[in-house]
């Protein structure tokens, strides 16, 4: 058995048995993509190697029942032979018990989400390529505007201890970076050297040599397979939340184009339920298309508040010179604004810097 699988059976099998005095969680960010889940499980398995005297344990940042909504992470990992019973989730592990000493390295985000702010004490490392958003304060922070945080996982394996990467772990890290980069592609605006210079050193570990086409297009169909899935838990799939001047926003990011979302049977009343649920002031819908290497994306802005919603519209329109090259198209749902983003490039990873901004200055 692949020695990461042997580390996460091991991992499971002593929380389960025992109550540990001191932990290092490595944890993911909230919206549990690939790139998040493969960077938790991957930079654990190296910092269990480094720290022998430790518990060491990824946590995918999301409760256990919306994993199978994260189609492209469960085909994935199970592709690796790494099921659902050997993870740990977030509603799985009490981080909040005194007595217990935690350390915390963030992966995938370098700000934590309000529910978790009382961790903020406890971190000590940042790995992340997101842009920084932190304050500075006593932890060590890694963060690099690279297409991928496994890009930066797979760097720090092999600059730390190469010899963990065998013919699973490269390919985990490999298949992430492709997704995250639209298979290298530089028309999407996401791509680095880094980025290809990792793909190129993992390829070397894995056997027999992978197709980057096939590997892609597989993680893609995987994303894109909703057909199972609600309205409602499309905009649990793939989320991340900011909060700021008494307001609560939730950013979901759609498989498939927004306009296609929104014709959807049933979506005002998804959207206003799930936004009443969630107390979310309002909600960001960002969509994309990938078809023969072209990018499209798209976006929406969801609140039964008019006021509010044109707030948000003309700061996302207006924001550094209007770099999101937002263009209105028509929507059928109440409360909500579409629109068509011009700029490809700028995924959620831009997006949501400027959402937060705005919230600071309310």
């Amino acid at each position: 058995m692949p020695p990461i699988i042997d580390f996460l059976h091991a991992i499971k099998k002593t929380l389960g048995c025992e109550c540990p005095r001191s932990l290092h969680v490595v944890l993911g960010n909230e919206a549990c993509d690939l790139d998040s889940a493969v960077s938790a499980l991957v930079y654990a398995f190296l910092l269990h190697s480094i720290h022998k005297d430790k518990l060491v344990v990824p946590v995918l940042n999301i409760p256990a029942r919306d994993y199978l909504l994260r189609t492209e992470v469960k085909h994935w990992l199970d592709k690796h032979n790494i099921q659902q019973n050997s993870l740990v989730f977030r509603d799985e592990i009490e981080l909040n018990k005194t007595g217990v000493g935690l350390e915390v390295s963030l992966v995938d985000h370098n700000v934590l989400a309000i529910i978790d702010s009382h961790l903020d004490p406890s971190i000590v490392f940042v790995l992340d390529h997101h842009k920084l958003e932190r304050t500075p304060g006593s932890a060590s922070v890694v963060v690099e505007p690279v297409g991928s945080c496994c890009t930066l996982v797979a760097e720090q394996l092999l600059d730390t201890n190469p010899s963990l990467l065998d013919h699973t772990t490269a390919s985990l890290l490999h298949g992430t970076i492709l997704l995250d980069t639209v298979n290298l592609n530089e028309a999407a605006k996401r791509v680095t050297l880094k980025d290809v210079q990792m793909i190129d050193s993992l390829e070397t570990y894995i056997s027999p040599s992978p197709h980057r086409d096939q590997i892609f297009q597989e993680l893609t169909t995987a994303k894109k397979d909703v057909s199972d899935l609600t309205s409602e838990q499309l905009l649990r799939k793939d989320v991340k939340v900011v909060s700021g001047g008494g307001l609560t926003v939730g950013m979901a990011s759609l498989p498939m184009m927004v306009q296609e979302y929104l014709a959807r049977s049933g979506v005002s009343e998804s959207l206003a339920e799930h936004s009443s649920s969630c107390h979310y002031d309002l909600i960001v819908l960002m969509g994309i298309s990938i078809s023969d290497q072209h990018v499209t994306r798209d976006l929406a802005i969801f609140s039964s508040d008019h006021s509010l919603r044109e707030k948000l519209v003309s700061e996302l329109r207006g924001a550094e010179g209007g770099v999101l090259q937002l263009m209105p198209q028509p929507s059928s749902v109440d409360h909500c604004e579409a629109f068509l983003q011009d700029n490809v490039g700028a995924s959620r990873k831009v997006v949501l810097p400027l959402v937060r901004d705005w919230l600071s200055r309310l």
